[in-house]
């Protein structure tokens, strides 16, 4: 037993180490060729920052969340509000994603699917695998979070909201986390992945860095919050050189922020940071194993089945 996973691994490992995002594409003075990268994803970032502050300025709504920080304040509308800051994140997101994905495929002159889904085409599949799979863990792990004595308290639930806030709310949900977890992938699981795979094609080394660069990026000052998303940053760094794609990772990112979201706290909330004891890492670390199995089953049966012999022609 202990054999044939260690065998498993080693063979998963070799694979990860011959990913399409780690295969390297010819660069003239890479560290140049870097530095060009960075200081046109600055100028793009910019660019976007400006188009995205007259759109926000623009719509009354979105231009009252810039200022809010922490919970909003409970009132029976408070699903709009909430619904208006999640479309407002969304929106910067999604534009400054662009940007350094436009910036990438300017300075490395690659197309924009080698940052996405090197050589192959989208697979939304994948993309609903990854969905259906997180959602499946999330349920699961309801009443584990509970006996460790986590409040129960689903917005989409609450009678205090009115219904149709309630159905506004889980709408702009589905569309804007989705945008953001895009948004994210695309930048960590796509261009941070894709450059870095430059340097080193080692599968540990690559899910720990862009782990640890996924984690910071999200500001939480507490530590338990920090290494729980660098252990999901790092799954789905895995996901990626594994199945050759985000597609996976954007399903899954989606439906566990779509699960905090909706049926424990609202965005608000969620997306602020809170002291959380050491314990919780035991479901997190949990659910990364589970994924990391649900990964490496898709792995072997879509993409590292041997090619189909071609069919021989009538005779």
């Amino acid at each position: 037993m202990v054999q044939s996973l260690r065998a498993h691994f080693h063979q998963a490992l070799a694979a990860a180490a011959q990913s399409s995002f780690t295969t390297p594409f010819a660069v003239n003075h890479p560290w140049r060729r870097l530095a060009s990268f960075v200081a046109l994803a600055v100028l793009l970032m910019i660019a976007a920052t400006i188009v995205v502050a007259f759109v926000i300025y623009a719509v009354p709504g979105m231009r009252d969340q810039l200022g809010e920080q922490g919970p909003l304040p409970e009132s029976p509308l408070r699903l709009i509000d909430e619904s208006s800051q999640v479309a407002t994140f969304a929106l910067i997101l999604g534009a400054l994603s662009v940007g350094i994905l436009g910036a990438a495929a300017l300075t490395y002159r690659r197309p924009l699917a080698d940052f996405l889904w090197p050589g192959r085409r989208f697979d939304a599949a994948h993309l609903g695998i990854g969905v259906l799979a997180m959602a499946c863990v999330s349920v699961v792990t309801i009443p584990v979070y509970l006996a460790m004595g986590s409040e129960w308290a689903p917005p989409v639930l609450d009678a205090q909201y009115l219904d149709r806030t309630r159905v506004i709310y889980v709408l702009t949900m589905v569309v804007g986390l989705l945008a953001g977890a895009a948004a994210e992938e695309v930048v960590c699981r796509g261009v941070l992945l894709r450059l870095t795979g430059l340097m080193t094609r080692h599968p540990l080394a690559l899910c720990v860095i862009n782990g640890v660069v996924f984690s910071a990026i999200h500001l939480d000052p507490d530590p338990v919050a920090f290494v729980a998303r660098a252990v999901s940053g790092g799954v789905w760094t895995w996901a990626a050189l594994r199945l050759g794609g985000l597609e996976f990772a954007i399903g899954a990112h989606l439906a566990n922020n779509l699960a905090i979201a909706m049926f424990w706290e609202p965005f608000s909330e969620a997306s602020t940071g809170q002291e959380i004891a050491w314990i919780a890492l035991a479901p997190e670390l949990a659910t990364a194993v589970v994924m990391v199995v649900i990964i490496e089953r898709l792995a072997n049966r879509y993409v590292d089945r041997p090619p189909a012999l071609p069919a021989r022609a009538a005779a």
